[in-house]
C-alpha cells in the first residue's frame, strides 16, 4: 500500500484510495530523533476529508458538487436529429430532473435544420450532483414538438455547471484493531449534515498519541463503508510519527 514520512504527515498528505469492504491497518511509529530524551507530550493525527476546512479538496475531480444548475448554456452529450416540421427550427422548454437526483430545473432546447443544437438552463432547480446526467426522453421531445426526433437528449453534469457545495468524502466505516499507544478511548470523529441526503456520516477521525522515549507506536484498522477515492482526504499529524497503510 503506502508509507508516509513525518515530513509528509506534518505538511498534510493526500491519501490513497480506500476500497469499501476492505480492512486497512494503519501502523504508526516514532523513529528515534535528535534530543528525543527531552522530547515529551502528545502528538496528534487526523484523517480529514472535509471540503469545508480543506480548500485544497474543493474542485478536486474526486469530490462531487451538489446544488442548482448554473444558468446559461450547458453542453449536449449526444446528437438528436431527424426532426421534421415546425420543430425543425425552434425552441421548446422542458422541466427536468437529474438521472440520480436533482429536480425543478428548466432547460430550453433549440433545434436548427432538424438537429438539436443548443441547451440553455433557464431555471436552476435544486440538489443536482456532478457526475450525474439529465435525460430528456425521446417521447418528451416528440410530444413537445420536435417531431420524429430520433433519440433522447442526454446532458452530462460537470462540476462547472453546478452552483453549490463540494461534498466531503464519506469516511464512515468500522474502526478497530487498536494496539500499542493508539487508544480507542482517545479517538474522536466529526460529522456534517446540511440537509442533503448526500452529506457524509463522518468526515474526520483524529486522536492523540504519546511521543516520548519508548512511546509513539501502535495500530488501528479501518474498513470503509463506501469507497474513499484517492486524493479526496488528507492525512495529517503533529510530532514525529510515521504511518504505513496496509491491507
Amino acid at each position: 500500500m503506502a508509507a508516509y514520512t513525518q515530513v509528509q504527515l506534518n505538511s498534510g498528505s493526500l491519501g490513497e484510495v480506500l476500497n469499501a469492504g476492505t480492512t486497512y491497518t494503519f501502523t504508526f511509529a516514532t523513529p528515534a530523533f535528535t534530543s528525543q530524551s527531552v522530547y515529551g507530550g502528545n502528538a496528534y493525527f487526523s484523517m480529514d476529508s472535509s471540503t469545508f476546512t480543506n480548500a485544497g479538496l474543493q474542485g478536486s475531480s474526486t469530490n462531487a458538487i451538489v446544488g442548482a444548475l448554473k444558468s446559461g448554456l450547458i453542453p449536449l452529450s449526444n446528437t438528436v436529429d431527424q426532426i421534421t416540421g415546425v420543430g425543425a427550427n425552434t425552441t421548446f422548454t422542458f422541466d427536468v430532473d437529474g438521472d440520480a437526483q436533482g429536480s425543478e430545473a428548466q432547460i430550453d432546447l433549440t433545434s436548427t435544420a432538424g438537429t438539436i443544437t443548443r441547451a440553455n438552463v433557464v431555471r436552476g432547480g435544486q440538489n443536482f450532483i456532478s457526475g450525474d446526467g439529465i435525460t430528456i426522453s425521446q417521447n418528451d421531445l416528440q410530444a413537445a414538438g420536435f417531431s420524429n426526433a430520433d433519440a433522447s437528449q442526454q446532458l452530462d453534469l460537470f462540476p462547472n455547471h453546478i452552483e453549490g457545495e463540494y461534498i466531503s468524502s464519506n469516511l464512515a466505516g468500522t474502526i478497530g484493531g487498536f494496539t500499542g499507544d493508539v487508544s480507542q478511548s482517545l479517538f474522536v470523529s466529526q460529522s456534517y449534515f446540511s440537509g442533503s441526503v448526500n452529506e457524509p456520516s463522518i468526515w474526520t477521525y483524529s486522536f492523540s498519541i504519546r511521543q516520548d522515549v519508548g512511546s509513539g507506536a501502535g495500530t488501528f484498522t479501518f474498513n470503509p463503508t463506501t469507497t474513499v477515492p484517492a486524493s479526496s482526504y488528507y492525512l495529517k499529524s503533529t510530532g514525529h510519527m510515521t504511518l504505513n497503510i496496509t491491507s
